[in-house]
């Protein structure tokens, strides 16, 4: 009997283990008993002066890891809600918006407005979310007849050698008997300034060339959202959100490019110009509504509408000899949408709690595009995907809780290129079993057994541009979900008077049909699965507070991440990392509001170790520096003023070189046609901005 017959045996199995793990809770003795929760009362927060809600979590210990993470929720990247991601919650909801998502709204509400943080450190049930570490519930001030409140954030961005860029937030929320509604409109830039120097080298590695590039980036992104809620009498809660934006990124590029002579004379040769313009509209529409339903417990229906517009215009041109030819050109013009169903029914019985609903999402692509003069192409890509779900939730004793779940999901996959058309169905099981222990008040273990499948970017079934690399990434019509067995251990301990917090958590990951890239013809690429892989690291997180040195207000949060990996290769069929591993990645970041006085300040930085990448006809090694993302001086004028000044890379260490190892062909026949050496630098930029609310 083969390995792979083993292993799919050994999966049955479990998956039989754990519908049977599900099952056994319910005929346990009923009772009710209260999840292990930290509550973080508003007064708590006076002695930091905040703003915002951001304000709030990053004076949590570990919240600044939260807000890195955009509140934890996949957002646009991920199809569906699923019961995933989310570690921010507002009255314990999940925001109904994809574009418009948890991220969007952290700095959008305004400290005046918390009445109190919560973190569930249990299961969380009756909250139709599946997050194995703590989640962050955000309870709202109940409205007290009419009131209303604005928020401001004005700011201006200077990079040497850019032009000065300003960015706006503004905000105004009112609430009116059982009504409530908010309205912001967001100006943004974020421009940056890449440098990049490039060596060039023959097969052995002697010089051949030397390139200079100047990349400068600029966005011009409007965004307006806006939200209302309304209490019915009955107990009913309806929540509708909305968002538009018109969004613009220009990057142009200069390259000098020289020859290299005898004893290292750079010989000028040519100069390439790159304007690359992404332009893109979009429109979403969100809702949930919540109600009790008889004695069967309270329904909760959550919806989302949005559509994209864009376009992508890549041109390159060399200008050699005072004459200017075009190098290269890819336009792409695509729309995409996404509309997404999901209901789901909360039953309590003693202490037991039922969730179980349903799930339906809609997706859609439709992309023109061609490359250089070809002729343009039209690619529709569909996806249809349902699934049903339970889940049990349960206190066994004063210390563990139990909580297991299953999914099925069933989806349909139709793609029309050019006429060519294929359609393909697919159907998962995924079982999902979490046990918690709470040693002490303070001590938890968490153990995880589930089973998951990624969401396809339908991107990716169509060809387009790799700018760095000079490749085109074919599409692939025959692209499969992967799915992973994963299995995890945490330990958390959260230290006496706030003091902060120790994580420590081991991971396996079993994959199936594993996405990377894949032979395409003779000599290209594109995304496939390429089989099975596995990946495990440990991750150690600690957050503490200085109060044992007199500082109780400073914070300093580290993580330490390691990770291991294997999969073959479907170019050489030799063992390899995954893509992009990461073997050490380390994390620091601090902040100090200093006592008595209305000062903070604060830096957050990290490194990472080298990583591997490989394609059919590349081989590249990264080596990265220090990043010190940003460091920050906070000043509260009044109450309800902040001045903030910001500056991130300047210290000149965020660089990283790219060592790239091109082939003629199949890197299998080993035939090696250039080296490239490039040493990555970005400029450093500052942020002076002004907060109020009002």
């Amino acid at each position: 009997m083969s390995y792979r017959s083993i292993f799919r045996q050994s999966q049955f199995l479990a998956y039989r283990v754990l519908a049977l793990a599900w099952l056994i809770p319910v005929a346990l003795p009923l009772g009710a008993q209260e999840q292990s929760t930290v509550i973080y009362e508003s007064s708590y927060f006076e002695q930091y002066n905040p703003v915002s809600l951001s304000d709030m979590i990053r004076n949590i210990p570990g919240g600044e890891s939260i807000l890195r993470r955009g509140g934890g929720q996949g957002g646009s990247n991920n199809r569906g809600f699923g019961a995933f991601d989310a570690q921010v919650l507002i009255d314990g909801r999940r925001m109904s918006g994809k574009i418009n998502n948890m991220s969007t709204a952290l700095a959008r509400i305004q400290a005046a407005q918390v009445e109190r943080i919560e973190l569930i450190r249990g299961n969380a049930e009756g909250l139709d979310i599946r997050n194995e570490g703590i989640i962050y519930n955000v309870i709202l001030q109940e409205g007290a007849g009419d009131s209303s409140s604005g928020f401001l954030d004005l700011g201006v961005t200077e990079i040497d050698g850019m032009s000065t860029e300003p960015a706006v937030l503004a905000s105004y929320n009112a609430t009116g008997g059982a009504l409530e509604f908010g309205v912001s409109y967001q100006y943004e830039t974020r421009p940056r300034l890449n440098k990049v120097s490039e060596d060039i080298l023959n097969p052995d590695r002697t010089p051949r060339e030397f390139r200079s590039l100047f990349s400068a980036n600029t966005q011009a992104n409007h965004i307006v959202t806006g939200n209302v809620g309304y209490e019915f009498q009955n107990g009913a809660v309806l929540q509708l959100n909305g968002l538009y934006s018109d969004n613009e990124r220009v990057e142009d590029r200069l390259e000098d490019q020289f020859l290299i002579g005898s004893r290292g004379v750079r010989i000028a040769k040519s100069i390439e110009e790159g304007e690359f313009s992404y332009l893109n509209q979009e429109v979403e529409i969100g809702g949930d509504l919540e109600f009790d339903v008889a004695n069967l417990g309270r329904l909760k229906t959550m919806f989302v509408v949005n559509r994209r517009e864009n376009e992508d215009d890549i041109y390159q041109d060399i200008i050699a000899n005072s004459i200017a030819s075009r190098l290269f050109s890819s336009v792409a013009d695509y729309d995409e949408g996404e509309t997404v169903v999901r209901s789901a029914m909360t039953s309590v019985i003693g202490r037991h709690t039922l969730e179980y609903g349903a799930e339906a999402a809609f997706n859609t692509l439709d992309r023109n595009f061609a490359f250089n003069s070809d002729p343009l192409q039209n690619a529709i890509v569909e996806e249809d995907r349902y699934e049903v779900f339970v889940t049990h939730s349960m206190q066994l004793t004063d210390k563990i809780s139990l909580q297991s779940a299953l999914t099925e999901e069933y989806s349909k996959i139709f793609q029309d290129r050019e006429g060519q058309t294929n359609v393909r169905s697919f159907r998962y099981l995924k079982p999902r079993v979490e046990l918690r222990y709470d040693l002490t008040s303070t001590d938890q273990f968490r153990l995880l057994a589930e089973r998951t499948v990624s969401q396809l970017n339908l991107n990716e079934f169509v060809a387009s541009r790799n700018v760095e690399d000079d490749l085109i990434n074919f599409g692939n019509p025959d692209l499969e979900p992967e799915s992973v067995s994963s299995y995890s251990l945490g330990y958390e301990r959260r230290f006496a008077n706030d003091g902060g917090s120790i994580e420590l958590k081991a991971l396996y990951e079993d994959f199936s049909e594993h996405i990377d890239k894949i032979l395409i013809g003779t000599d290209d690429s594109g995304v496939g699965n390429i089989g099975s892989a596995w990946r495990k690291n440990i991750e150690v997180n600690l957050n503490t507070r200085f109060g044992f040195i007199g500082f109780p207000t400073a914070v300093l949060t580290l993580s330490y991440t390691y990770e291991d990996s294997e999969t073959t290769d479907p170019f050489t069929g030799e063992k390899r990392k995954l893509r992009f591993t990461t073997p050490d990645y380390f994390q620091v970041n601090f902040r100090h509001d200093v006592e008595g006085t209305d000062f903070a300040y604060g830096f957050n930085a990290h490194r990472r170790s080298g990583r591997l990448r490989q394609d059919v006809s590349l081989f590249e090694v990264t080596d990265f520096e220090i990043h010190l993302g940003t460091a920050f001086v906070e000043y509260n004028v009044t109450p309800n003023v902040k001045i903030r000044f910001a500056g991130a890379h300047f210290l000149n260490e965020d660089g990283r070189i790219f060592d790239k190892t091109f082939y003629e062909g199949n890197i299998a026949d080993g035939v090696v046609r250039r080296v490239d050496v490039q040493d990555w630098t970005i400029d450093p930029d500052y942020v002076l901005s002004l907060q109020a609310t009002f």
